[in-house]
């Protein structure tokens, strides 16, 4: 079937798959891979990120809300699913009836999950504890009432311990990352002390399961690295210090936008709201139909390229909410109906994540985020 819109994501079930391969066959066979497909599969779609992982090996799957965990056995996954964000009592309950495990990291989504306890059809909890972050976690003050809760409540099983690390990506300076892992190992000696010493430990997100085989434990977390793209230049650059760079990632994701039209502006004419860009000759601009509103943001105008026949097209005046304009002065033949390449590779250049969020000055994480549901996510490669 033809596309019916401008703005389609090419998503290569492959790629994605081979990913999640090579993970499987970094760690250990008792440790599990769990991969993550929270926020629509980092912008690739839930279900085909979801399909191909487990394709790959993937032991489990990772999401934010329960919802997603509902849109995951409604396409017809059975494999299990945790839970990573937090969930009030209606969540919990639902997460019950689908059979999937939940993160609790609060006394109040404790009590939210006890609220929700049946113990007809007990809950899966993993007990996520603070250790730098911050965000999500129980502090030490706290066990002796989280232990209160989940031991005396029917239909609560604790089967799971996490953490998350603060500072691991943004430097290759870990020593706070291995403080962390120090009191993540803290905790996990006082667990034990009070009975709970069987539990899943999992800690190790994209950068420390590259990075660290000793701290893989049982479970791994694996995001963004699933989808090809590297968690930062300093995991890169330690990686290589490590020895561990050889890791072949492959970006699953090619957004593509078709050209709409192609004009001709006169040089002195300016182009774009605010006139911030002045054609310096006689110029060739194509109009592609997205803007900021499809996750094109603003702040790449007159700095971003794309791909037309396999040549770099800047973007040229501002980016309007569903309009944006590209030169292809020197790009013989443009027309109509070409495909223009955002993000991904065409002919023998290739505009990555990492280049896209250096010109927005922000991480890849957001980028592959970016397109919203005006998308048509078109699984290619299975």
């Amino acid at each position: 079937m033809e596309p019916t819109g401008w703005l389609r994501i090419l998503v290569d079930h492959a790629a994605l798959r081979d990913n999640a391969r090579r993970f499987r066959e970094l760690i250990p066979p008792a440790c599990r891979l769990l991969t993550v497909v929270k926020s629509d599969g980092y912008g690739h779609g839930l279900l085909p990120a979801a399909r191909a992982f487990l394709d790959g090996g993937a032991d489990l799957l990772g999401v934010h809300t329960v919802g997603e965990a509902a849109a995951l056995r409604d396409g017809g996954i059975g494999a299990p699913v945790l839970i990573l964000g937090p969930v009030n009592a209606a969540g919990a309950a639902l997460a019950a009836r689908l059979g999937v495990e939940a993160t609790v990291g609060s006394l109040a989504g404790l009590e939210a999950a006890r609220l929700a306890a049946d113990a007809a059809r007990p809950l899966r909890l993993h007990l996520k504890v603070e250790t730098g972050v911050n965000r999500q976690g129980i502090v030490e003050g706290e066990l002796d009432a989280a232990l209160a809760v989940l031991e005396g409540t029917p239909g609560l099983e604790l089967v799971g311990v996490s953490s998350h690390y603060a500072d691991i990506e943004d430097t290759t300076d870990h020593t706070w990352a291995r403080a962390q892992t120090a009191r993540y190992d803290g905790w996990l000696s006082r667990l034990a002390e009070r009975g709970h010493g069987g539990l899943q430990r999992h800690m190790s997100c994209s950068a420390a399961t590259i990075l660290w085989p000793q701290d893989r434990r049982d479970i791994v977390r694996v995001g963004i690295a699933a989808y090809g793209v590297w968690p930062s230049r300093e995991t890169l650059v330690s990686a290589r210090a490590a020895g561990t760079a050889g890791l072949d990632l492959r970006p699953a994701a090619t957004w593509i936008c078709g050209i709409a039209q192609v004009r001709d502006v006169p040089a002195g004419e300016t182009v774009g709201y605010g006139r911030t860009w002045r054609a310096p000759v006689d110029s060739r601009i194509a109009v592609l139909p997205l803007g900021y509103a499809d996750g094109y943001p603003r702040r790449l105008s007159n700095r971003a390229h794309v791909l037309v026949r396999g040549r770099r097209a800047p973007v040229r005046g501002r980016i309007c909410m569903n309009l944006t304009m590209v030169d292809v002065t020197h790009v013989p033949g443009a027309a109509a109906g070409d495909d223009a390449v955002l993000l991904g590779s065409q002919g023998d250049d290739r505009i990555g994540a990492e280049l896209l969020a250096d010109w927005l000055d922000t991480i890849p994480y957001e980028v592959l985020t970016l397109p919203g549901s005006g998308w048509e996510r078109i699984v290619d490669g299975r």
